[in-house]
């Protein structure tokens, strides 16, 4: 969802203002663009228009990274759905009546599978890193093995400080949709290592554990494994 630089500052200042002290938001301060996006919602009285105050939905949350990592699961993955199955209907509506499109929506449908595959066959794996006596955090994603992973990370590393050890926090298969929404509701405690992005610094690292452990255990559903299914057969 593409918002103008300005408006999603000012939809940050409304969460830190209202949002997050569970405040309701006045009318006046609220964008009909905001509602038409789904990003806000009403809460007032509808006989009452000019009373009326409003909320951010589980979209503006993501938006502005107040949404937990469970419930972003949750929003998404059916839209990842709708949005393949629109696809597939389109191509199939274009081949179907002979379209001089039907080449191009059938390249869509290609793309958005394997864009869609790559989230599939990708784990999510949380690290801590002790490092000459500073501990940091990694968030990330591997197709291989997460030994293989770990080994590559302590190079990194080692580039960098001396005595340098590893710990696997966290692994979670087919979740590679995860890493930039995490980064992105994690941003202020990004820490970088030289050219190393993918680091951050916790004053309290339970809650983030908290906020990974409370997301479900991925299983594949019909549609996901005809994704996959179709990646290897073509």
């Amino acid at each position: 969802m593409q918002l103008k630089g300005e408006e999603l500052e000012q939809l940050k200042v409304l969460w830190k203002e209202y949002g997050a002290q569970k405040r309701s938001i006045p009318k006046d301060l609220v964008s009909f663009r905001w509602q038409l996006k789904g990003l806000l919602e009403s809460e007032g009285d509808g006989y009452a228009p000019f009373l009326r105050t409003y909320q951010f939905t589980h979209l503006g949350k993501i938006l502005v990274g107040a949404l937990s990592l469970a419930l972003f699961n949750r929003v998404q993955e059916p839209l990842l759905r709708s949005e393949l199955s629109r696809l597939e209907n389109s191509a199939a509506v274009a081949v179907a009546a002979g379209l001089s499109c039907a080449g191009e929506r059938l390249a869509d449908l290609q793309i958005y599978r394997s864009q869609l595959r790559r989230i599939l066959i990708n784990s999510l794996y949380f690290l801590e890193v002790k490092a000459s006596g500073n501990i940091f955090y990694k968030i990330g994603i591997t197709t291989r093995s997460i030994e293989q992973r770990i080994g590559e990370v302590q190079r990194d590393v080692r580039a960098h400080f001396s005595d340098v050890v590893v710990n696997l926090l966290g692994l979670w298969e087919h979740r590679g949709n995860v890493e930039l929404y995490f980064k992105h509701r994690y941003q202020p405690f990004n820490y970088r290592i030289g050219k190393l992005t993918e680091y951050f610094c916790f004053p309290n690292v339970k809650l983030i554990l908290n906020d990974l452990y409370e997301m479900e255990s991925k299983l594949l559903g019909d549609v996901e494994l005809d994704v996959l299914n179709y990646e290897r057969q073509t």
